[in-house]
């Protein structure tokens, strides 16, 4: 990739102040299109000089609007992000819509650096590459158009290391910053090995001849160009339809008129619970994280289950994230930043009372996302589950079922109950109206979603009792299998 780059390449000084400011003002006027029109756009700096790359970056930003866009210089992992997998702390960067992120160094110079950290790598694993090009195809099928530039240079190295560091030109910089191009030239094999296997048609590489800053600056500032105005024109793409993975776990088998009397219930319950205090524990000592997911028809009990689950949990390492609709800033990212947001961090538990399973099922029956976006989502939540299950979290999913009867007895008792009138609300009635089609949507969910690493399991809850007990034992089967 690197050998075939002319690093010989100029740009008169008259050529560059005929073509510059042209295209820095059309930048200006390109970042304002996307802001209207909505489109995140994400621009990924890497190369080999630090100083090559700052001086570069800032180019850029000069002709931007500060409102607009969001600087992140990539260092090592601090804090929480330390505890979270590796890409979690950039999808909590990832832009929102109609914002430009500018990444100084990214998740590419950070896999290298912890591949290399105390070890001979020689390529990056498998599952890495994975999550990388995971993570770029699931914003660029959401819209956001990624840029990624890798300044190429013939400084630097060993050849810098025998110059003196001018102060100035290192001001902000870090010692890992002025030790990352010697590092990146002893291992170019692994960083081209990266670089090419990350090339995608959605987020392709540009290798940018960056011993002229004058050249350099115009074929930046020209690629940057092009994209914009490309992703201003494009026609969205066709869809490819998902393929279908047959789960285990089915509504028609289920048996709705499971029973427990109130002193079976009791027993029931305690012991269940016990077992629920003990996988706490070990689940903390173990540092493995637990995703438990409630869906369910309305009146289902979601509410009760999860009351009766953390009665007996330590609220430490524990939280239910309540799943609603989503606000402004959700809503303009990713519809699956707000959920990676609340993942919990090693040995903690977060619950879900309602998940990103609202793609596939309010969304597309009440026509709030598009037909493209909810069928795309099957692929992306299998994705999105098997890399939680990748990064050490078992994920426990619960459909609670009920007939049509019994959700209207509910929904009466609660009309009639003034302690219990705030659970009900006119789309509660609105989307009993469209029960045939939430049949529908429910049982392809179950279908294309129940996989072997995040199975479905559907829990008959016709009955509270029955439906409390089963939720709880089958968390506790879930942590007792997964910590054999």
């Amino acid at each position: 990739m690197f050998d075939a780059v002319d690093l010989s390449k100029k740009m008169k000084k008259e050529e560059y102040k005929k073509v510059a400011p042209p295209l820095k003002e059309r930048l200006g006027e390109l970042q304002r299109m996307v802001h209207a029109a909505g489109i995140p756009v994400m621009v990924v700096f890497e190369g080999w000089d630090p100083m090559s790359m700052a001086y570069m970056i800032n180019r850029v930003l000069l002709p931007l609007d500060p409102r607009g866009f969001t600087y992140h210089n990539i260092t090592a992992p601090e804090g929480v992000e330390r505890k979270m997998p590796f890409m979690w702390r950039f999808w909590m960067r990832a832009p929102w819509k109609g914002n430009i992120a500018i990444f100084d160094r990214s998740w590419y110079s950070r896999a290298v650096s912890e591949c290399l950290d105390g070890s001979k790598c020689k390529s990056l694993p498998q599952d890495i590459i994975e999550d990388i090009n995971r993570f770029e195809e699931l914003l660029a099928d959401d819209g956001t158009v990624i840029i990624k530039l890798f300044l190429h240079t013939s400084k630097g190295g060993e050849r810098r290391s025998n110059r003196r560091i001018d102060p100035a030109e290192a001001c902000g910089l870090l010692s890992e910053d002025l030790d990352s191009d010697r590092l990146y030239r002893k291992h170019l094999p692994l960083l081209e090995d990266i670089m090419q296997r990350t090339d995608t048609p959605l987020s392709p590489w540009i290798v940018v001849e960056s011993d002229d800053p004058e050249y350099a600056e115009v074929k930046v500032l020209r690629n940057i160009v092009d994209r914009l105005e490309a992703s201003l024109t494009r026609p969205p793409r066709p869809e490819a339809s998902a393929p279908v993975v047959m789960g285990s776990s089915s509504r028609a088998n289920i048996d709705l008129s499971a029973k427990l009397s109130d002193d079976d219930y009791k027993g029931l319950l305690e012991k269940q619970r016990d077992r629920m205090k003990e996988a706490q524990c070990r689940l903390f000592q173990k540092k493995k994280r637990l995703v438990v997911v409630f869906e369910g028809r309305d009146a289902s009990g979601k509410g009760g289950n999860i009351a009766r689950l953390t009665q007996v949990l330590n609220p430490r390492t524990y939280r239910v994230i309540p799943t609603g609709a989503p606000d402004d800033m959700e809503l303009a990212h990713h519809y699956l930043w707000r959920f990676y947001r609340n993942l919990p961090l090693p040995g903690h538990i977060s619950i879900f009372d309602r998940s990103w399973y609202g793609r596939v099922l309010v969304e597309r029956v009440e026509s709030l996302a598009p037909e493209s976006a909810w069928r795309r989502a099957y692929r992306e939540i299998n994705e999105f589950e098997r890399w939680m299950v990748d990064n050490d979290t078992i994920v426990v999913k619960l459909w609670l079922e009920v007939d049509k009867e019994t959700q209207l007895k509910r929904f009466i008792e609660r009309v009639d109950d003034p302690r219990k009138t705030w659970k009900i609300t006119p789309e509660d009635w609105t989307a009993r109206e469209k029960w045939d089609r939430y049949t529908e949507a429910i049982d392809e969910m179950l279908e294309r979603t129940s996989t072997a690493q995040a199975p479905w399991t559907v829990v008959a809850s016709n009955d509270k009792n029955h439906s409390r007990v089963e939720t709880i034992r089958t968390i506790a089967d879930a942590v007792e299998r997964a910590l054999e």
